[in-house]
């Protein structure tokens, strides 16, 4: 280095330093310590977070946020919840959304489950949540990409070689 750049490295060193002092020099008696603090108690959190997917569910159910979430906190995913409680609506009260899950934990399939209910499998999973679909109506909503009342299923309506009229 140039002496000129050593001469503003130890000038900048010899500021900071007496800046530091000073601050420490001003602190009241008794205010410095050298241990850190220690903190008691347990820490809360400064905002709430609503997690979007276990608040679909609730309002799609019309069941309390905090029972979807209660689930969830407990180790059961958000997918497996939602499949349990579109199980239990379409067994048309035959099930209820706990014994399907525990139906589902004690290892029976979901496909074992709707089988020996007489229920049938499509659009009994988190994607009909979030897709918008209203519940217990087994509707598909006409949305781009998606072929609403066509006689194709998602969007193979519009894959080559495909009518998209209407039968």
């Amino acid at each position: 280095m140039r002496p000129l750049n050593w001469t503003i490295v130890l000038l900048m060193t010899i500021l900071f330093a007496a800046f530091t002092v000073s601050v420490v020099a001003a602190a009241p008696a008794g205010t410095v310590s050298t241990t850190a603090p220690i903190m008691a108690g347990t820490i809360t959190p400064t905002s709430s977070f609503t997690h979007p997917v276990g608040l679909a569910i609730s309002v799609y159910f019309s069941i309390p946020y905090t029972s979807v979430m209660s689930l969830h906190d407990s180790g059961v995913g958000f997918g497996v919840i939602a499949r349990a409680y579109l199980t239990a609506r379409f067994s048309n009260g035959v099930l209820t959304p706990s014994q399907v899950l525990n139906l589902h934990e004690s290892g029976v399939g979901w496909g074992q489950i709707m089988h020996k209910y007489g229920i049938h499998p499509g659009r009994k999973g988190l994607g009909s949540i979030m897709g918008g679909h209203t519940p217990g109506d087994g509707s598909v909503p006409s949305t781009p990409g998606n072929s609403g009342d066509l006689p194709c299923p998602g969007n193979s309506c519009n894959a080559l070689g495909h009518n998209k009229q209407k039968k």
